[in-house]
């Protein structure tokens, strides 16, 4: 019984330093795999997504991807309400460039919109603008046209 139980107790080790060794790899073959994603794909997957929601109308999803400080101080109603009262509508949205300085970044978009008015066909058009996104606490959130921060 002694030896089968000295065999038992070598196995578990074997098998924890196996799980443990498991354990360190995975994790750090997973941080080197986020480390080697450019920072600029990291953002431009983040503005396609805040983008989809917005022309879904998913307007609380959206929020969710406006400036922390920003959200402190407009209520998720108010934001909608604001998106609501536009007379545009977002078709689609194409990241065109980024410009990058550290923590912040400038987003060139080509958007497709169309315009909401009573009497009016539109079939829509392009729009090209310019975003302002900035990184807190490791992730990337939009600064709302006019948002000064005070």
């Amino acid at each position: 019984m002694d030896r089968l139980t000295g065999r038992m107790q070598k196995v578990e080790r074997l098998a924890l330093r196996v799980i443990f060794f498991l354990i360190i790899f995975t994790g750090c073959a997973t941080k080197e795999a986020v480390k080697s994603v450019p920072e600029e794909e990291i953002l431009k997957e983040r503005v396609t997504t805040y983008w989809n929601y917005k022309i879904h109308e998913e307007f609380d999803k959206s929020y969710e991807y406006e400036l922390p400080l920003y959200r402190k101080k407009v209520s998720m109603v108010r934001y909608i309400k604001g998106i609501n009262t536009t007379v545009l509508k977002w078709l689609g949205a194409k990241v065109d460039m980024i410009t990058r300085e550290d923590s912040s970044a400038i987003v060139d978009l080509t958007l497709r919109i169309q315009m909401r008015l009573p009497g009016l066909k539109d079939a829509g058009h392009d729009a090209m603008i310019k975003e302002k996104w900035v990184k807190v606490e490791g992730m990337w959130y939009h600064v709302p046209e006019g948002y000064a921060g005070s």
